[in-house]
């Protein structure tokens, strides 16, 4: 039999304990679980997620959600601010 290798997913927090976009459910699960309200969905691309965010806050607030840095930026003070994936830090510009 062939096995299957796990595709890797994104979780978007659209409403919850904090918004975001996370790579694993172990994140993304504490920011929902009992949250009255909690709205997410998972993509199997971090663009996918993005975009998806991107739309949800856009026809909500008029903003946008952030893009990819390269850098740290100074503002984010705590590890749970930053989100490392496949060797890029992602860092939340804002938070609503």
């Amino acid at each position: 039999t062939t096995k299957m290798i796990p595709r890797q997913k994104y979780y978007v927090v659209f409403e919850g304990r904090s918004r975001g976009i996370y790579n694993s459910w172990e994140q993304c699960q504490p920011l929902v679980y009992r949250y009255k309200g909690a709205l997410f969905r998972s993509f199997h691309t971090y663009e996918a997620a993005q975009y998806h965010m991107n739309e949800y806050l856009h026809n909500k607030y008029g903003v946008q959600f952030c893009r990819p840095l390269d850098i740290v930026d100074v503002n984010a003070t705590e590890e749970k601010d930053v989100m490392k994936t496949n060797g890029r830090i992602y860092i939340p510009l804002f938070w609503i």
